[in-house]
């Protein structure tokens, strides 16, 4: 790992410390991920599956109950120790999303979800992604939409460091361009994220979060989307 990603790793052991700490074991909206998931309907049992970004490893736990061939890395070092006390029968490790430790062709889909917006070396991820994927493999993720968290994130922080921490948000046409420069397909799938988790989230945007919990995102554009789910497949070799 070069110390480029060295520090990144420092940063968020001290953020999944931190959150560990006060019982915050979750940083994504896990019901809607798996809803995410099961809508797709993309999942075979005899997949291999690849989780870039698996935290303690929540959605590699729950795909595996279901009988899913899942592996997890993520980047924490924080994150996969407790995830490996918590569910001592998963496969995770600790490894960047820009250095995938396995051979060309080796997963047919690859998941994240409250990655892609953190990565730096977001070109040199995607490239990584297509190369551990068979071709018609598909990378499936979610990211919060850039319109909408800039947004957010000023009004909550009142502050533009979400620059810091979410350095590759993109909007959903610039999200399309990169990806399809990489060989990918794309195509988006809408899906309501209004849940206890994001109905909490937006509490702390006062009065105004209140109004959020009224709306069916799925009817909405989207560029009006706060998260944006994609199927990306690997149609060029």
């Amino acid at each position: 790992m070069d110390k480029n990603l060295k520090k990144q790793q420092e940063i968020y052991d001290r953020s999944w410390r931190s959150s560990l700490k006060s019982g915050k074991e979750e940083h994504g909206n896990l019901q809607t991920n798996l809803e995410f998931l099961e809508q797709t309907n993309l999942l075979q049992t005899n997949y291999k599956i690849l989780e870039v970004g698996c935290g303690i490893g929540n959605i590699v736990f729950e795909l595996t109950k279901q009988g899913h061939d899942i592996i997890g890395r993520d980047i924490s070092s924080e994150a996969i120790a407790h995830g490996q006390k918590k569910y001592p029968d998963i496969n995770i490790e600790v490894q960047p999303a820009e250095e995938l430790n396995f051979g060309d062709e080796a997963f047919d889909i690859v998941l994240s979800f409250d990655l892609f917006e953190h990565v730096v070396q977001i070109d040199k991820h995607i490239s990584e992604v297509f190369r551990v994927l068979r071709p018609g493999g598909y990378y499936m993720f979610q990211t919060p939409n850039k319109y909408s968290n800039i947004i957010f994130e000023t009004l909550q922080t009142r502050t533009l460091q979400w620059r810091n921490y979410h350095p590759s948000l993109h909007s959903p046409g610039q999200l399309k361009r990169r990806l399809s420069g990489h060989g990918f397909d794309v195509r988006f799938v809408k899906m309501n994220p209004v849940n206890k988790f994001t109905i909490k989230k937006f509490k702390k945007l006062g009065p105004l979060g209140n109004i959020f919990k009224y709306i069916n995102f799925c009817r909405l554009p989207l560029a009006l989307q706060t998260n944006l789910y994609i199927i990306a497949e690997k149609t060029r070799q």
